[in-house]
């Protein structure tokens, strides 16, 4: 499939297509959410999402046999709110990440009210699946440094033996770069787990840094005290990137980031929410639909020069053109109150069915825990490499 125009692109692509759905339903009203004019009408959005938008999401990822290869971000509130829905997508052999309980705000809680939150949904998660949860997206991606630190303390990971999946050879003709490395430190019986909540990249995975907070300027003090820069870690920079020598030694988690951000979601732009500042609910569908075909489009033609994304600026070991390997992941967020509403959903069809056509040239459907742990394993193989 020719993407735009007469593009001839020699390379070999290997594309992840992050599918996601976050069944918020009525607890997007109830934590982040939160406003003292939510009515009747507002809840019954949720109500709409639990009850039919989650059900037409369904039967379409059913119907284009990708079901079992995406994750849904499932609040503990809907769980125990939409038990008959969420067993029908749990059946759908799909993953089940946590979103929190109410979708709650990191910084609406403390953080003896944030464990308390993640132990009891991952032990609703538990029950629902029979495994323990391994994928966490923050709710409003409101994640912070104490979320980290509680995940790794909770063990939410996978088992300790994981056999390396045959075709992750198959694309890996360059090596990652040698810098890609996650904490060995582990809680028993973890190997390794994904957050998506950031998005220090747009279309890579990546070791999630253990930062310090950013602080902006006190304004009330000399500004010879806050006129310094912010120290990036040094996982996010590769040794011949321009910002390596200022790079920090921060540590990383045993988490792998698998990045989100607004611009790859359809609740902003497509859903009303008449207390929610930043929703607009206005926007014609098609504008999305060709935002996300021309991201995809771009990265297929250009991810290749962001470092790290084929062996192309270091470590190609002299391979053509044509050996070489672009890889990205191509996330996409969608709600059921937004993307199971009659005008949105067909707009979605044509995007997963644009996507699939594609799939012949590299480009496949995987669920979140997948591509956290070829991440991981790919980054062993570079070591080992390098």
């Amino acid at each position: 499939m020719k993407l735009r125009g007469e593009i001839k692109n020699q390379r070999k692509h290997r594309v992840r297509v992050a599918l996601s759905v976050d069944f918020d339903a009525i607890s997007a009203h109830l934590g982040t959410g939160k406003h003292p004019d939510n009515n009747m009408s507002d809840y019954s959005q949720g109500i709409f999402a639990g009850k039919v938008g989650a059900l037409r999401l369904l039967r379409l990822f059913k119907r284009l046999n990708i079901a079992d290869k995406m994750t849904w971000f499932i609040p503990g509130h809907s769980i125990e709110t939409f038990p008959a829905e969420v067993e029908q997508i749990v059946r759908s052999g799909c993953e089940i990440g946590l979103h929190g309980y109410s979708h709650e705000g990191a910084y609406q809680m403390t953080e003896e009210q944030e464990s308390d939150v993640l132990r009891k949904c991952i032990d609703l998660a538990t029950k629902l699946t029979g495994k323990k949860p391994v994928g966490y997206r923050a709710p409003l991606y409101q994640i912070r440094e104490t979320t980290i630190s509680l995940l790794e303390k909770h063990g939410v990971g996978y088992g300790k033996v994981y056999p390396l999946f045959p075709r992750l050879f198959h694309f890996l003709f360059t090596p990652l770069p040698s810098t890609l490395s996650f904490s060995t430190d582990l809680p028993a019986n973890t190997l390794t787990t994904q957050d998506s909540s950031l998005t220090h990249h747009d279309s890579q995975p990546y070791p999630l840094p253990l930062t310090s907070p950013i602080h902006p300027p006190d304004f009330t003090k000399p500004a010879a005290t806050w006129m310094h820069p912010t120290p990036l870690p040094s996982s996010l920079t590769s040794p011949s990137s321009s910002s390596a020598s200022s790079a920090a030694s921060f540590p990383t988690s045993f988490l792998v980031e698998i990045p989100c951000n607004w611009y790859g979601e359809d609740e902003t732009p497509l859903s009303y929410l008449p207390h929610v500042p930043n929703s607009h609910g206005y926007v014609d569908v098609r504008v999305i639909e060709q935002m996300w075909k021309d991201r995809f489009t771009w990265l297929w033609e250009h991810a290749h020069e962001d470092d790290g994304a084929d062996g192309s600026l270091e470590g190609s070991g002299g391979a053509s053109v044509e050996e070489q390997v672009t890889q990205f992941i191509f996330p996409i967020v969608l709600h059921p109150d937004t993307s199971g509403m009659a005008h949105v959903v067909g707009m979605v069809e044509r995007v997963l069915r644009w996507l699939q056509g594609m799939e012949g040239q590299g480009v496949e459907f995987c669920r979140y825990e997948d591509i956290a742990r070829e991440t991981k394993e790919a980054a062993e193989i570079a070591k080992k490499r390098s």
